[in-house]
């Protein structure tokens, strides 16, 4: 953590017990707890569900749910968040941790794969937070955005991909892993100049831990 990530999350509102129990559970119970919000990240889409309060929100790759009781404690009793999360191995976690938030008669857990999904969520989403696999960014993008009220918000993580957005690709004998990387990156890159000029909404890409692009659907 960098000594701005340090400064910011002490001058930032904390998110609560329940969450910072759930946060710790995902630490403990994950083989990859990286994958989960940050909880300065968790933090912020608390608050973008307070400020918009919407109807149906929807997460797009819920993980351990630690994301989604942030999101769902923010919407303070109101309205119903749609989860969809592809591997079934974060079932039990997921709904643990919607119980310690008490947030389990607010959420509508989908496992499966979200090609197969998002056509059977409600429409006029308020919010919609994507954060799964990123080779199907750009079809999530196409296929969430018809569902989005007017006013409403999309939110993409790890926009920025870990600065590899503007790096220059590498031209020895990268590893396999090392390509995968690099096409997840080009594929970001391209989705962040395809919002940019969507001329249906407003975007602001933000340098929040891995970049979040911000999208206000007009």
């Amino acid at each position: 953590m960098s000594a701005i990530d340090d400064y910011c999350i002490r001058h930032t509102s904390t998110v609560g017990g329940p969450l910072n129990d759930i946060y710790r559970s995902v630490a403990l119970h994950t083989a990859n707890p990286h994958m989960a919000s940050s909880p300065l990240q968790g933090g912020f889409l608390q608050m973008m569900a307070a400020i918009l309060r919407p109807d149906v929100a929807v997460e797009i790759g819920a993980h351990a749910g630690y994301g989604s009781a942030c999101i769902a404690s923010g919407m303070g009793g109101h309205g119903i968040l749609h989860l969809v999360e592809a591997n079934p191995e974060y079932q039990t976690l997921i709904c643990r941790h919607a119980e310690m938030a008490g947030i389990s008669d607010r959420i509508r857990l989908h496992i499966g794969q979200a090609k197969d999904i998002i056509p059977s969520l409600p429409d006029c989403i308020g919010l919609a937070y994507v954060d799964a696999d990123k080779e199907n960014y750009d079809e999530y993008y196409s296929m969430v955005l018809p569902k989005m009220k007017k006013g409403g918000i999309m939110l993409f993580d790890n926009m920025l991909w870990y600065g590899r957005v503007v790096e220059e690709e590498a031209h020895t004998s990268p590893s396999t892993s090392e390509l995968r990387c690099q096409r997840e990156a080009r594929l970001l890159h391209q989705l962040n100049n395809r919002i940019t000029l969507d001329e249906r909404v407003e975007n602001i890409l933000l340098p929040l831990r891995d970049g979040i692009m911000m999208c206000l659907v007009r």
